[in-house]
């Protein structure tokens, strides 16, 4: 028998929470505006006023101030990576699900957002980190010509040996699809 979880389901997303608390804040979105009055030398003077949305009502903006990862959160709560993975495990642990899907989210969420607004192209780290943990790719078509894509439908081996041969002649004719 094993040792006993440290983690209920309930406690695991309960301390979660409280992690993602302790590394961010709410934000009242702000712009700068024309305060229609000017300095000694005639320049527009500008105020902070709040963003309001469609629906009258300020804008708020969660802010991260610690970037979050998975490492920094097993550190927080006391547990490894590999604890984390085991929790993760919707065949081994499924009461677990919610709790980490939940986190999971979170993570995806700011890993896009980063991806969308950060500054120049410092993008690497993010692209990695979606590509290597989220399933993110890099969706890349590739045309193929008439011989490639003859030599893609060969199944045998015989018919890849034919389809060679026909291509390493050393005549000026095109090839009359009777490779494959």
């Amino acid at each position: 028998m094993g040792r006993p979880r440290q983690y209920t389901p309930a406690k695991l997303k309960k301390a979660a929470e409280a992690w993602f608390k302790s590394i961010t804040r709410i934000v009242r979105v702000t712009e700068e505006v024309d305060s229609g009055k000017r300095d000694e030398k005639g320049h527009a003077i500008y105020t902070s006023a709040e963003v309001l949305n469609q629906n009258g009502e300020p804008v708020e903006q969660l802010e991260y101030i610690v970037p979050p990862t998975v490492g920094g959160m097993c550190r927080a709560l006391g547990i490894s990576r590999s604890t984390w993975a085991n929790y993760c495990d919707a065949k081994l642990n499924p009461e677990y699900e919610a709790a980490t899907t939940w986190v999971r989210e979170r993570l995806l969420e700011w890993n896009e957002q980063e991806l969308l607004t950060r500054p120049g192209k410092d993008v690497k780290g993010i692209l990695f980190n979606l590509q290597n943990n989220y399933d993110y790719t890099d969706k890349r078509e590739v045309e193929l010509g008439e011989r490639a894509s003859k030599a893609i439908q060969c199944s045998t081996m015989a018919e890849k040996l034919a389809l060679l041969r026909e291509l390493t002649e050393d005549d000026d004719e095109d090839a009359d699809g009777s490779g494959c």
